[in-house]
């Protein structure tokens, strides 16, 4: 893997930095691997572009880490490299915040001989690597990165999504079974109900004889024992009829 030891911050990107701070956007647009080689006395600081460059690859990442930097990634692969070259240079792009300006180099690396060689495509060897610059942004909040629709997905976006699917499985899970839980209340309470109205359906005639009994006038015997005799029994009040086969008072 190529080491950047001669890497820095660009005057332009150092410009944009400055108006993120004052409160502008920082939107980074791209990251650009080359080939190419800094001239004797030449530092990443006086650059306006890479090099030599090679290959584009789209934003993927763009991750504020709270301690003034930011990572921003992408992901590389050589399936459309049709020659092969040295990873030596490494180059961050941005849009300046005031629109006459344009994109510009934010920050750039390059690692001289230390260089990776990246292969063609349709060999033996594929390539793919995952690829995160972090970079200054000192004070500045306002940081984005253009990210198109179609990039390239990393592992960690792919271990995102699928923790972020979890979750969301578990927590319909969670509904379901509530919404379970609430029928099967709804339909013990229906039965509760359908019991207590054949309770009262079932009573409703021995509470009439009850009111009856106590507020009303009996005319009939509400009693499941008759009184055809008084056999075993010490009549301290009222009347026996014998011809009703009823006591009365």
């Amino acid at each position: 893997m190529a080491a950047f030891i001669n890497n820095d911050i660009t005057a332009a990107g150092l410009l944009v930095l400055a108006k993120g701070v004052a409160g502008k956007q920082i939107n980074y647009t791209k990251i650009v691997l080359g080939d190419g080689y800094l001239e004797e006395g030449q530092t990443p600081r006086s650059l306006t572009g890479v090099v030599s460059p090679k290959a584009t690859i789209d934003i993927t990442k763009c991750v504020v880490n709270g301690d003034g930097t930011v990572t921003v990634g992408g992901v590389f692969t050589n399936d459309q490299t049709n020659d092969g070259f040295y990873y030596r240079e490494l180059g961050l792009y941005a849009d300046d915040p005031d629109e006459d300006v344009g994109e510009v180099l934010y920050c750039y690396g390059n690692c001289g001989d230390l260089a990776e060689w990246i292969p063609p495509t349709g060999g033996a060897t594929i390539v793919e690597k995952t690829i995160d610059i972090v970079t200054a942004i000192g004070t500045a909040t306002n940081v984005t990165a253009y990210i198109p629709a179609d990039a390239y997905a990393t592992k960690e976006d792919y271990e995102n999504y699928k923790a972020i699917a979890l979750a969301a499985q578990a927590t319909a899970n969670q509904a379901i079974a509530l919404a379970q839980q609430a029928v099967e209340i709804a339909q013990q309470a229906a039965a509760s109900v359908v019991d207590l109205s054949n309770a009262v359906q079932q009573n409703t005639s021995k509470i009439t004889t009850l009111w009856d009994a106590v507020f009303g006038d009996i005319t009939t015997n509400p009693f499941q024992i008759t009184f055809a005799n008084l056999d075993g029994i010490t009549l301290t009040s009222g009347v026996w009829n014998a011809t009703l086969q009823r006591l009365e008072c």
